[in-house]
């Protein structure tokens, strides 16, 4: 799985996301920092790291009942992503803190096995570090 630079964008089409089409804006986030790819780097590892915790946090809450926990991890992880310019998904996030917001779980489970394959799909193509192509 590998992500092309497309015109400043990372394009993926693999089988992890449902829709094809950037799954990062890197000249977006490239500006965001100004053009220190030092500092992108050191991001995308502590990006790279949060995934485990963030899935094993979301499937415990899931298994507990605490709908309040969905909704805030799902909210962190929906800030981390955006940071990456990732808005397909970034959206997935924010589905899933929508459902913790509403105190339900139904459906959460299969929320969150998609988001788990779109963050490691990311994780995979930041590791791959795109900005020093």
């Amino acid at each position: 799985m590998r992500g092309d630079v497309v015109d400043g964008r990372v394009e993926y089409d693999g089988p992890a996301m449902t829709e094809s089409g950037p799954l990062l804006d890197l000249d977006a986030l490239l500006e965001s920092v100004g053009g220190d790819r030092e500092l992108l780097d050191e991001l995308a590892a502590t990006f790279i790291a949060e995934v485990p915790g963030w899935i094993a946090s979301l499937r415990a809450a899931l298994e507990s009942g605490q709908p309040e926990t969905v909704f805030r991890v799902a909210h962190g992880v929906s800030g981390a992503v955006g940071y990456f310019r990732a808005a397909g998904v970034r959206k997935r996030a924010v589905d899933l803190e929508t459902t913790g917001r509403a105190g339900r779980l139904e459906g959460a489970a299969a929320q969150i096995d998609q988001l788990e394959i779109d963050l490691l799909a990311l994780s995979r193509v930041l590791g791959e570090a795109p900005w020093r192509r």
